[in-house]
């Protein structure tokens, strides 16, 4: 915990939040420049560095007729030595393999896919139930357009679609399921914040490693269909995905105490 009380581990959760450290880690900025540079709108980004603010992990500071905002040194060190504690707990393995090089194709150039393995304590059949049937109990509400939507949805079967309900009843599409073969395979059409026809494409296998371990391997690819911006969205999203599968795992853990998969 930091000086003001609040997780800092809680507040780097979503993956906006921690572009928002990447950013301001090169210099400080304000509301404006964060926003030009992230997905989101000026008021997000004022929640989230608000949160970062609570959390110890950012500063501000008055600069003429605006307020700048930086990384707090003594946050950060509170987060590293953590980290060199703990890092490499079986609850939270997993690995990015975020390759920067983009190979050439036919027409063109596409960015290489992004991929991620995690190994799970429990078996394929309970993994995909937590991906699918629970996907609203550990799926973070900030990793969302509105930022705090009263339900996250994913509909099961191809065609169902992924999307959040804002407390203001409006639903937001974030993805449509295209592949559904449960429990080993699951694939989908991902777009949130983005227009449906810049759709990204994700790939999750559930493999069993023994009677109660399993693994999920994933592929997150078509970067290249959002133009100019498929390099900076990709390396965001590669910090993105280290984050929501910790609370995936979480999710599978806790689950797996109560329920015989």
């Amino acid at each position: 915990m930091t000086e003001s009380g609040r997780d800092p581990f809680a507040a780097l959760g979503d993956p906006v939040r921690r572009r928002i450290l990447e950013l301001l880690g090169g210099r400080a900025r304000s509301v404006g420049e964060l926003a030009g540079e992230l997905p989101v709108s000026r008021p997000a980004v004022s929640r989230h560095l608000r949160l970062l603010k609570e959390a110890g992990l950012v500063e501000e500071a008055p600069e003429g007729t605006r307020r700048i905002y930086r990384l707090h040194e003594a946050g950060a060190e509170v987060v590293q030595a953590y980290l060199r504690d703990v890092w490499g707990d079986a609850v939270t393995r997993f690995k990015l393999m975020a390759e920067n090089t983009r190979p050439p194709e036919r027409g063109g150039v596409v960015t290489e896919p992004l991929r991620v393995e995690v190994l799970l304590e429990c078996s394929v059949g309970h993994a995909f139930a937590t991906w699918t049937e629970r996907f609203s109990s550990w799926w973070p509400r900030g990793h969302s357009v509105s930022g705090d939507p009263a339900a996250v949805t994913l509909e099961p079967g191809v065609g169902g679609r992924i999307y959040e309900r804002t407390r203001d009843g409006d639903g937001i599409d974030w993805g449509e399921i295209t592949a559904w073969d449960p429990p080993h395979r699951l694939s989908y059409r991902w777009h949130i914040r983005r227009p449906a026809d810049e759709a990204t494409d994700v790939e999750i296998r559930f493999v069993p490693v023994a009677e109660d371990r399993s693994k999920v391997l994933i592929t997150h690819s078509g970067w290249e269909r959002l133009g100019a911006d498929a390099d900076s969205w990709r390396d965001a999203n590669a910090g993105g995905w280290s984050g929501l599968l910790r609370y995936f795992v979480a999710a599978c853990n806790e689950t797996t105490q109560g329920a015989d998969s």
